[in-house]
């Protein structure tokens, strides 16, 4: 089974991507888990919590690979957190960069931040996503990931811009 995560900046179509990819190989996605763990918070999230999100959307992928018959499509994985972490925090958390690094036999489809940015309760950087998208590349070549960019201005764009991305992996 080929493991293809969609990730980048917050508010680049990664959500979008993943549904319509989803649909056009008849396989289910993993959703982001952070997604549904941070509006159950009381309290802003912390360092902790972060390491919990990237340990449920690990758990979420293992659930739906027995699902999934080619492919599994997962919206977002762990480098968003390891990212996101260092951005929130300043640092490193050693325990999600390792869960990082263990991600192995995948591709990442690399969202482009340019498209326009939409207001979410859940998104922080409306000014950043170039500065960030800058570090998931840095990121995810210092781990030498398989990655390709994801980018066009309309959703129907950047869907054939990752399907040509796919027919270069898919047997």
């Amino acid at each position: 089974m080929i493991k293809v995560i969609i990730t980048g900046p917050e508010s680049t179509g990664k959500s979008t991507l993943s549904k319509n990819l989803s649909n056009y190989h008849g396989e289910p996605f993993v959703p982001e888990y952070a997604r549904f763990f941070l509006p159950t918070l009381k309290e802003p999230y912390t360092a902790f919590h972060l390491l919990e999100i990237a340990r449920g959307q690990i758990f979420w992928q293992k659930l739906y690979e027995s699902n999934n018959k080619k492919m599994l499509i997962c919206d977002t994985g762990v480098e968003t957190i390891d990212i996101w972490f260092q951005y929130r925090f300043g640092s490193i958390d050693p325990q999600i960069r390792e869960l990082f690094i263990a991600e192995e036999d995948c591709f990442y489809l690399l969202c482009k931040p340019d498209i326009p940015w939409v207001e979410d309760p859940l998104r922080e950087t409306p000014h950043q996503r170039p500065q960030i998208f800058d570090s998931f590349i840095s990121l995810l070549n210092q781990f030498e990931k398989k990655y390709y960019v994801v980018e066009g201005q309309h959703e129907e764009d950047r869907l054939r811009c990752a399907l040509d991305h796919l027919k270069k992996i898919l047997p």
